[in-house]
């Protein structure tokens, strides 16, 4: 009898360990294959240079035993490549950037999921805005782009990324301070709006620096100013729109999500993968520092709170645009 104990509770002990190792093999199995990591918009823009960014430091520093495989999914403003991941229900292996067309889109009704219906991965950077011309652009300074659009309402092009986008929300908020008309123009990323401004197919942009800084230093555009509360490093010698007389100043955030319902092991993983890439020296230098970005990370819950903020702001100002009621 005594035998026979000894043998069940052995036998239930290896079961128990048996069952343990499991839990912690599938555990540290995620991720057994590359991520796809979705950039809702063309590449070149500034989701795409954050992506291909992240997915070659987190190759490098060895965040992941895996790849993140960069996939440009653009169309309707950035909702194909939202929805596309956002309908993988509790499958880790794909998450998207997200900003702030991950709340405008949903706000306006054109996107059936809204940033509650995903698993936020974390908050990452705020990037700024400037205020950009060709260089051969005869506006010198925001005052002269002003006073051009106020003799000619309408007639003044100026490029953005998709519509309504943060683009369009800073044309908006430049007529509203100033009360002059621009004529917006919508592109699929920040790579064609810069195309088509040294094209001279549209004669302002609003762009983040790192979409428009290798033209600004090869002289091919000139900065008028920056949205920016303060100038910024590179280019010190630029004023923000405030400086300029014009009261705009615009930042828009960056961040990773998936979809709902992950296992909670492959959130994990992905949760600390993201801050162990905040926290790298290669994250700060090549790519907050090179492009001129504030670093602004948020872990999930930090990050769901501050776009419960920023969507309450959105749909005011989206109001005021006449775009919902």
């Amino acid at each position: 009898m005594q035998i026979l104990r000894w043998s069940i509770l052995v036998g239930l002990s290896l079961i128990y360990v048996i069952a343990a190792s499991s839990t912690m093999a599938t555990a540290a199995a995620f991720p057994e294959k590359p991520i796809e990591f979705t950039v809702p918009f063309a590449a070149g823009g500034g989701s795409d240079i954050m992506a291909r960014t992240i997915a070659a430091i987190i190759e490098q520093e060895k965040i992941l035993p895996q790849p993140l495989v960069v996939v440009n999914r653009a169309g309707a403003s950035g909702i194909l490549g939202y929805m596309h991941v956002g309908q993988k229900s509790a499958d880790p292996y794909a998450i998207t950037t997200a900003t702030n067309s991950f709340i405008i889109q949903p706000l306006l009704g054109k996107m059936k999921l809204s940033y509650r219906d995903y698993t936020l991965i974390g908050g990452l950077a705020l990037d700024e805005f400037v205020i950009v011309v060709p260089a051969n652009s005869p506006y010198r300074t925001v005052r002269d782009l002003i006073d051009a659009a106020r003799k000619a309402p309408k007639m003044v092009k100026i490029g953005g990324t998709s519509a309504p986008s943060i683009d369009s929300i800073i044309t908006h908020l430049l007529e509203k301070a100033t009360g002059v008309q621009f004529n917006f123009i919508a592109f699929k990323s920040g790579g064609e709006v810069m195309t088509n401004l040294l094209g001279s197919h549209i004669d302002v942009a609003s762009a983040n620096p790192g979409e428009a800084l290798t033209q600004i230093q090869a002289k091919k555009a000139r900065v008028l100013a920056s949205a920016s509360a303060k100038r910024l490093a590179s280019l010190p010698d630029i004023p923000t729109l405030r400086e300029s007389g014009v009261d705009v100043m615009v930042t828009q955030w960056r961040g990773v999500a998936a979809a709902k319902g992950l296992p909670k092991e492959a959130e994990a993983t992905l949760v600390s993968a993201f801050k162990r890439l905040s926290d790298s020296k290669m994250w700060k230098e090549k790519y907050l520092t090179e492009n001129n970005l504030t670093p602004f990370y948020l872990p999930p819950e930090e990050f769901r709170r501050y776009l419960d903020t920023d969507a309450q702001k959105t749909l005011q100002i989206l109001k005021e645009m006449g775009l919902i009621k």
